[in-house]
């Protein structure tokens, strides 16, 4: 749970600090859009290879494989009559046996992960670019209103989800509630949160008029752009309305806007949320309450103020030149960075003071970090923005995953495989079968993502499509907290993995940061992440032991 919280914070940070740098651009629907659906497509084959890394091991072919059935799928579709379900399923079976094939070579022939895999990215290249003949393939516009749907679609709101999800949260508390398999208290709280989410999201749909629109948002610090000449009407071109982001007519549907308006409300609510943890904090220890407190209320002060003198608003020290323009843009990068690392690390120690003296006030602080990222997400458009298609699926893969692992005797087996195999084998588990199986599924995450990349980009060049794209996968999994030792992994983890390697590159691109630099930076900040991860987790055992 430390590691989920970790890489959540750092992707906050990341979302925050962008924001901050790019004065708002970052936020516009369109590349919230944008980074939903790389974060999905990267996100599917970054749970295949968490399966992998589980067991000990690694799968370096991944990125080979994504440009090898890219190509077949197209070779089936638009040159051997396959048809649709036909290709599909072709390509599916192709995903499998690859997977197979190497679990089969890993534990009966011996072979180390590393060896059959890094043979695997070569071999499935130069097939590749053999059956093809080095020549670029696609789908061309026959398919874009069918299959290619599968990749490009937007079927519901991002507000739809939110009604989806919390309505069957709240009818897995009620079951939970009459069975009585949690604590009566956890059952009621979780069935009024999902309520809430669920009532947010269906707001969308509610037939509210303009102006009563319009009323509601005076009280927030949501901003309703209306037209120059009429307060009273929304302008909908500015505030990104259009058929575009929203699956109706913008100009009957203004409730798209209430859900950010009921966040930004149910975001006030924080303020008491946090003085019921001050009152528990500075009941059980008053002294090193306020010496925490001190400490993030001067971090606070200092996000507010770094805010005041970035870009436009601050002084230009450096002056107006080109050189002086880019010195004064990294500047502002040094100000908004050390700022909300100051802020996250008043938090860290606000938290970890409070609950050293006070477990209990735990509920109280998640409900205050709840309603905090309430009101953060009621200053974006998230809620109105179209959910790519990608994402759908990262989800339900996610949700299938995370059950498999967690609740399930052959996700147990992984587990304990990847934390001493010698032991799981004496406790009579087929270690082999359990690896083949690990290897199996990583292939059919890599073949559903080699399909959804192939027809998202729709011009497949069998020598560069998918390189790199392991890597990536592979250091998703690794933020989000699988161990390249084995033994651990959170498929949670590995999706907020994701999203923060596709938000650090959609930053780079946005605050003009040289694309030569890419590589470096997304490198640095993994090597920082796992660094850190490693140091706390020494800390931690030492403590136990002089504990």
């Amino acid at each position: 749970m430390n590691k989920i919280l970790g890489i959540l914070m750092l992707l906050v940070f990341a979302c925050v600090a962008t924001t901050m740098l790019s004065e708002g651009t970052f936020v516009s629907p369109r590349n919230i859009q944008n980074i939903m659906r790389w974060s999905g497509l990267f996100g599917i084959i970054g749970i295949g290879v968490a399966f992998v890394i589980i067991t000990g091991g690694i799968d370096l072919s991944i990125g080979s494989m994504i440009g090898l059935i890219g190509c077949l799928m197209s070779m089936a579709l638009m040159d051997w009559g396959f048809g649709i379900t036909g290709t599909l399923v072709f390509i599916m079976i192709i995903s499998v046996l690859l997977g197979l094939s190497h679990g089969l070579l890993v534990t009966k022939a011996g072979l180390q992960p590393f060896v059959v895999t890094l043979c695997g990215l070569l071999i499935y290249r130069g097939v590749a670019r053999w059956i093809t003949g080095d020549q670029t393939g696609g789908f061309g516009s026959e398919y874009n209103d069918s299959l290619r749907l599968l990749a490009t679609g937007k079927p519901f709101s991002v507000a739809t989800v939110l009604a989806i999800s919390g309505l069957g949260g709240a009818c897995w508390f009620v079951w939970n509630f009459w069975q009585q398999k949690q604590q009566r208290r956890d059952s009621i709280i979780g069935l009024v949160v999902c309520v809430v989410i669920a009532v947010i999201g269906a707001s969308r749909f509610t037939n509210l008029s303009t102006t009563t629109i319009i009323k509601l948002s005076r009280g927030t610090t949501v901003d309703i752009i209306t037209m120059p000449n009429d307060t009273q009407t929304i302008n909908y071109r500015k505030m990104q309305l259009g058929k575009a982001l929203d699956e109706q007519d913008a100009g009957k549907r203004p409730s798209a806007l209430l859900p950010e308006i009921l966040l930004n409300y149910l975001g006030y609510l924080t303020i008491a949320a946090f003085t019921w943890v001050l009152f528990l904090a500075v009941k059980s220890n008053g002294r090193e309450a306020r010496k925490s407190l001190l400490i993030l209320g001067c971090a606070f002060f200092g996000v507010l103020l770094s805010q005041s003198v970035i870009g436009g608003k601050g002084p230009n020290w450096f002056g107006q030149s080109t050189g002086g323009q880019l010195w004064n843009s990294r500047l502002d990068m040094l100000i908004v960075f050390v700022a909300l690392a100051a802020l996250i690390f008043g938090i860290n120690q606000f938290i970890k003071s409070t609950l050293k003296h006070n477990p209990s006030a735990k509920l109280a602080l998640l409900i205050t970090g709840g309603l905090a990222g309430c009101w953060l997400m009621s200053q974006t458009p998230i809620c109105r923005t179209l959910v790519p298609a990608p994402m759908i699926f990262l989800i339900v893969i996610a949700v299938i995953a995370t059950v498999f692992l967690n609740h399930t005797i052959y996700g147990r087996y992984l587990l304990a495989l990847g934390n001493n195999e010698t032991a799981t084998k004496l406790s009579g588990i087929n270690t082999d079968r359990m690896v083949i199986l690990a290897y199996v599924i990583c292939g059919a995450c890599t073949g559903i993502g080699a399909l959804l990349f192939a027809l998202d980009l729709n011009s497949i060049q069998p020598a560069g499509h998918g390189n790199f794209y392991e890597l990536y996968a592979i250091a998703a999994a690794v933020l989000g907290g699988c161990s390249l030792r084995g033994g651990e992994g959170s498929i949670i983890g590995v999706v907020i993995g994701a999203a923060v390697m596709r938000v650090l590159y959609n930053s780079i691109n946005i605050l003009k940061i040289p694309n030569q630099l890419e590589f470096a930076i997304i490198g640095t900040v993994i090597l920082v992440g796992v660094l850190a991860d490693e140091t706390l987790k020494r800390i931690n055992t030492r403590k136990k032991q002089l504990g």
